[in-house]
């Protein structure tokens, strides 16, 4: 099991300025690389006021680049069907470059409506479903040719290049930065890891036991594709909010409330919003049915307690197949100081169990 954290950007109720949670979650990610944090990862979101203010992620690692040595740092996840392929594919070689080779390149379909409206794209579930899928999958097929070839043409549905480009900067990492997917759907469990894609799911609206009965399919797509031998393991990070304290009732008391604000942020922005929007989506994803402590708790969708609570839910993380956490300590607006107190002791009395296994 590995540790990274990840940021939402979100400015929340406690006052903050933008301009404080960008400086916070900087000072956050540095402290986590000091303290055996092995990566960090930020969302791409628009028109999220609030929620999200991680328009630009890729700005937020060119400084964190400079800031840090060991780990690795990416998108969690940057959305392909919203943004041209070639622009995409030169931020991230030029990240990849500031990093010396440290960028993971995490990317995803959407959900939020108005991100498709405003930038023009096929919404991610309905009738355009399978034509944003195809528009997912010809964007990450112009971003490596981008990387592995000195120049190329195009001829796709929705691309057309006739001439020749020659796309610079090429990123560090040969032939290019590993990549991550978004998982949600059942289907998606299997097809991301079948044409070699390491996958993103999270616990933030989905129970730990939903996500465990998915990885088996997973594991067994990816060794069917024949993708151990040139990329090693599957690797699965898992999004998942995590608060730490001396105390059980203490940790569940300080982060009941930041929590709650964040769930109720991932109802507003991003359940259907009518039966008939429902009736679209997936059977058996109706988190937002849920919106309560006891139910988030219980199904272990966040990890909260002492440090010895904390190692024994991520036990079973680990048991279901999990091998990155991405901890999402910064989350609903949180008080920088409880962030890193929190920090600061799972780094003290959780990783050291798990790093000397």
């Amino acid at each position: 099991m590995k540790f990274g954290i990840f940021f939402e950007l979100e400015v929340g109720d406690a006052g903050y300025t933008e301009r404080d949670i960008w400086h916070n979650c900087l000072e956050q990610a540095e402290f986590a690389d000091q303290r055996g944090f092995d990566s960090a990862y930020a969302v791409e979101h628009h028109f999220n006021p609030g929620y999200s203010h991680s328009s630009c992620p890729e700005i937020f690692f060119a400084a964190l680049s400079q800031r840090t040595r060991y780990m690795r740092m990416g998108t969690a996840v940057q959305l392909l069907p919203i943004a041209h392929p070639v622009r995409v594919a030169e931020r991230v070689a030029a990240l990849d470059i500031l990093t010396d080779g440290r960028y993971d390149f995490g990317i995803g379909r959407g959900a939020y409506q108005p991100e498709f409206t405003t930038f023009g794209a096929p919404h991610s579930q309905g009738e355009t479903k399978e034509l944003n899928r195809e528009l997912f999958f010809e964007s990450l097929e112009i971003i490596k040719k981008c990387w592995t070839e000195e120049s190329f043409t195009h001829e796709g549905k929705f691309y057309k290049f006739p001439e020749p480009i020659r796309v610079v900067p090429k990123p560090v990492q040969k032939p290019y930065p590993r990549m991550f997917a978004a998982t949600g759907s059942p289907d998606s469990y299997e097809l991301y890891p079948s044409v070699g894609l390491h996958i993103m799911p999270t616990t933030a609206v989905s129970p730990l036991d939903r996500i465990a009965a998915q990885l088996p399919p997973a594991y067994k797509a990816w060794e069917k594709g024949g993708h151990l031998k040139d990329k090693g393991p599957l690797q699965v990070n898992c999004l998942v909010p995590i608060y730490c304290a001396e105390t059980n009732e203490r940790a569940v008391k300080e982060m009941h409330d930041y929590e709650m604000w964040y769930f109720a942020k991932l109802i507003e922005f991003f359940a259907p919003k009518s039966e008939e929007e429902r009736s679209k989506v997936r059977s058996g994803a109706d988190w937002w049915e849920n919106p309560n402590w006891d139910y988030i708790y219980g199904e272990k969708m966040v990890i909260c307690g002492d440090p010895d609570t904390c190692i024994a839910t991520i036990k079973e993380y680990e048991e279901a197949g999990i091998n990155r956490l991405m901890g999402q300590f910064q989350v609903g607006g949180m008080p920088h100081a409880m962030v890193m107190q929190s920090m600061k002791l799972f780094s003290e009395e959780v990783l050291p169990f798990f790093q000397s296994k």
